[in-house]
């Protein structure tokens, strides 16, 4: 009989459902915590997978995690503190993507103001280029050139357009979701492993049988 798998996940709308053995499971107490967690971090497979179900879950207003243990059940005093815990490593989350999102814009101006000037200087030779009397080149030359300064200018709008907008988008997405988990409804049951019932030997079946038989008469 395979062994049961030490994490065990489930999703439907509205819900996510993480079973594991105990808490040593839940959190990973040998890793260092990153900023701004100060205390045990919430387990790489279990966070992501809990975060993925919220992102992809865009239209529930809210979401309900159950978080099922197996091996060493949770004591009703332990459901505050463990509670706490898993709504405080979202929040925390929820400060890194804002910070991200700050960074993300101060480096896209930062490129933006270094960009214009140099995309300002090239439009105006595409300008020039667009003529082709205006140099005296022949027109495959004008072409290559002009097709040159188009590039540039594409290069120099490309990472401030790609942060203020495309990288700007998906943190968004996601301090969306991170945020329904730090409000999210938090609910611990315990559900230890049942044993597998045996099946009566053969020598212990023949006895009963013999037994039974006796008392038939």
């Amino acid at each position: 009989m395979a062994a049961e798998p030490p994490v065990h996940f489930e999703r439907t709308p509205g819900k996510v459902e993480v079973d594991v053995g105990s808490l040593d499971s839940l959190f990973d107490w040998d890793g260092m915590p990153t900023y701004p967690h100060t205390g045990p971090m919430l387990n790489a497979t279990v966070a992501e997978f809990i975060l993925d179900t919220a992102r992809e879950d865009r239209h529930s207003s809210g979401i309900e995690i159950i978080v099922g243990f197996r091996d060493s059940p949770i004591r009703p005093e332990e459901e505050a503190g463990l509670r706490a815990k898993l709504s405080g490593y979202f929040a925390n989350e929820v400060e890194v993507a804002e910070l991200g999102m700050r960074v993300n814009r101060i480096e896209a101006l930062g490129s933006l103001r270094f960009a214009l000037p140099i995309v300002v200087v090239a439009a105006f030779f595409a300008g020039l280029l667009s003529s082709p009397s205006t140099f005296h080149i022949p027109d495959y030359l004008d072409t290559f050139a002009y097709l040159i300064v188009v590039v540039i200018i594409w290069l120099m709008v490309w990472d401030p357009i790609e942060k203020l907008f495309f990288d700007s988008y998906f943190l968004r997405l996601r301090i969306r979701a991170l945020q329904k988990l730090v409000a999210a409804k938090i609910v611990f049951v315990n559900r230890p492993a049942t044993a597998t019932p045996r099946n009566p030997s053969s020598s212990q079946v023949s006895a009963l049988d013999t037994i039974q038989k006796v008392l038939e008469g």
